[in-house]
């Protein structure tokens, strides 16, 4: 499946693998022991990943920040239950994608309450090229206004198929979801973002 409206070649970043690291085995089995250097090292060859997908799914830096750091600790704290050291990143993300998913329902509470004061300000378009043309940019800017509409887990979903490039399996994995749901979620996503998109531009 392409990407639609826009995405390929514009968000620029490389898609992250969810298989392991070199060593990432050899370091949870040190890490399990309470060896700080490993978990050092875990942090440091992971963090960029997560701190990408975080601020991706998120859209704002302030939530995102939040979020890497409760996935690590999380991480850290659960990693008794880590049976195969050789999955830590996958493993990692799909805490990342969880936590996006606690800070999208808190998201929601505070705007309920009238007390969001959160901006979002890394979204696709704020993340684009900064040499991007406009139309492009304009292009990606409906993109997160349509993105902001939807519910946060049909966002996550579309988020990791068509910026993040995952396999559906791999979506279902991350978000703890069956397949089925997961594409159910992605079809209605997708419905939406395009005639939302398409709405604007129609009326450009």
């Amino acid at each position: 499946m392409t990407r639609p409206i826009g995405i390929q070649g514009v968000v620029p970043h490389s898609v992250q693998p969810l298989w392991a690291a070199p060593r990432d085995a050899e370091l949870v089995v040190r890490a399990k022991t309470k060896d700080r250097a490993a978990e050092e090292q875990l942090y440091r060859t992971h963090v960029e990943a997560v701190a990408g997908l975080a601020m991706r799914l998120l859209g704002r830096s302030s939530d995102a920040e939040d979020v890497v750091q409760d996935a690590f600790i999380t991480a850290f704290s659960r990693l008794h239950q880590l049976r195969d050291g050789r999955m830590f990143r996958a493993w990692l993300l799909r805490i990342t994608v969880h936590e996006a998913h606690r800070r999208f329902r808190r998201r929601k509470l505070l705007r309920a309450l009238g007390l969001d004061r959160g901006h979002d300000d890394v979204g696709l378009a704020a993340l684009a090229d900064p040499g991007l043309p406009a139309e492009d940019r304009a292009e990606l800017a409906a993109l997160d206004r349509a993105l902001a509409r939807l519910p946060a887990r049909e966002r996550i979903v579309w988020q990791l198929r068509h910026v993040e490039g995952h396999e559906l399996a791999e979506i279902a994995s991350a978000c703890e979801a069956s397949l089925a749901s997961i594409k159910r979620w992605l079809v209605r996503a997708e419905a939406h973002v395009q005639a939302h998109v398409h709405g604007e531009a129609a009326h450009a």
